[in-house]
């Protein structure tokens, strides 16, 4: 996948406070500017949480509708495994 460099690199650091906030933001002003993002997905690495392994990393998201990460209850907290991913136009085309 294109984007193991960045799962990685997200996966080893602590989540800032508004983390959720600010990269569903991100993405949302790359919709908004019509670029080739299409939503988000959720990301669950194998060594998660049952509240993480639970999380959907199927659906493709609107940021405004995104599962906040790290979602309440989570084992880990700010060093929570889980990431944002973003899904391009001509995966789901």
């Amino acid at each position: 996948m294109s984007f193991d460099w960045l799962n990685k690199f997200h996966r080893e650091m602590n989540k800032a406070d508004d983390y959720a906030e600010k990269t569903l933001a991100a993405y949302r002003l790359g919709m908004k500017a019509k670029g080739s993002i299409a939503g988000v997905r959720v990301v669950v690495d194998v060594n998660c949480c049952e509240v993480c392994q639970g999380l959907d990393e199927e659906t493709v998201f609107h940021p405004d509708e995104a599962p906040l990460l790290p979602p309440e209850g989570c084992e880990r907290g700010r060093g929570c495994l889980c990431v944002y991913r973003p899904v391009m136009k001509y995966e789901v085309e």
